[in-house]
């Protein structure tokens, strides 16, 4: 589980959430957090806005997200 797919999760929020409270595209979520696709810089920076972290707790250098132990996260 990625980082991100963590923090909404723990918020309790769905992808369409997300997507909208953000202004992206719910499939474009979907595709970053699956490791399809690296999300574009603004958009790291909207997300750890929106989180309220440092993009560096959500991405590592290459841009691609941070995976985590969902039980120990």
């Amino acid at each position: 589980m990625t980082k991100l797919e963590f923090l909404r999760r723990q918020r309790g929020l769905t992808q369409t959430k997300l997507g909208f409270a953000i202004g992206v595209n719910p499939n474009l979520l979907s595709q970053i957090e699956r490791g399809w696709r690296k999300p574009y810089p603004k958009l790291l920076q909207a997300l750890a806005t929106y989180f309220g972290v440092p993009i560096e707790e959500i991405a590592n250098p290459d841009g691609s997200l941070k995976e985590v132990d969902s039980k120990t996260a």
